[in-house]
């Protein structure tokens, strides 16, 4: 039904969601997540999209679906511990092989408001629905925030591995506006130039080119123990669409440790 903007606003405030990583809020891009928006995280493989992801969830603290069809929940487990608990993940592990995983960190995991959807098939929008429904059932509230991991194994109904990715781009679109919730997804780019491996790549790396539909896109490098993100889109703010000026994280990931920085880089793909 249509209603009046005044009212419509008053649906939903638009206060931003807890600013995970200060230092990006409080740069001249402005960076915020807000409900029913759309974000995308994109990085080549092993750039650290997941970390990301998940530190962003740890940080912010609030209810979140994690829809896990990339990694599987050993993976995650050790990941989401050591980053709680500053522990190098072989340690974990070998906690975990002793049978002692949930006795160590289990009060630890039990307090933190994720929850974890480790499909092993390629889960469609309908499935999602489904599994959003069923979170509500079981905590009373929708997610605040869900995250997507990653697009790519999102199932669209199409044979056409590019039109898939649009569509399910379009999928996701429709739940922020569905769910109200801050859906972030995560995407791969290019790995055809080098220059973009240890710094973060441009929006145009992004591949399929889906950048239409988010609001707040940011892309991701790791060279070493440096990781290095753009704002390549913001509809908010300002936008660095050729990242050439990327924050810089300093990162511990044997030990699921990122920091802030608060150097960047300048001209670097120039």
């Amino acid at each position: 039904m249509p209603v009046p903007l005044l009212r419509a606003a008053n649906l939903q405030t638009g206060a931003s969601l807890p600013d995970p990583w200060p230092s990006l809020a409080q740069s001249k891009f402005h960076v915020r997540f807000f409900p029913g928006q759309l974000v995308m995280v994109a990085g080549a493989p092993g750039a650290g999209k997941t970390w990301l992801a998940l530190d962003l969830a740890i940080r912010m603290r609030i209810p979140t679906l994690y829809i896990s069809a990339d990694s599987d929940d050993v993976t995650m487990r050790a990941r989401v511990a050591s980053m709680l608990t500053g522990h190098d993940q072989r340690v974990v592990r070998e906690i975990s092989d002793h049978g002692l995983f949930k006795e160590v960190y289990g009060d630890i995991l039990a307090d933190l408001p994720i929850r974890f959807l480790f499909e092993p098939s390629e889960p469609t929008t309908g499935d999602i629905l489904h599994e959003l429904e069923a979170y509500q059932e079981l905590n009373g509230v929708m997610p605040q925030l869900i995250i997507v991991d990653n697009l790519m194994n999102l199932d669209s109904d199409s044979s056409n591995e590019w039109a898939g990715i649009r569509m399910a781009a379009k999928d996701l679109h429709y739940l922020c506006r569905r769910t109200k919730a801050c859906i972030v997804v995560l995407h791969h780019t290019s790995e055809q130039d080098q220059k973009w491996i240890s710094s973060a790549p441009p929006r145009s790396a992004i591949q399929g080119k889906v950048s239409q539909l988010q609001s707040l896109i940011l892309t991701v490098a790791k060279d070493g123990n440096e990781m290095w993100l753009a704002v390549v889109k913001n509809r908010f703010g300002e936008q660095d669409p050729g990242a050439v000026s990327p924050f810089r994280f300093v990162v511990d990931l044997a030990r699921g440790r990122i920091w802030e920085s608060t150097s960047q880089k300048t001209g670097v793909l120039q």
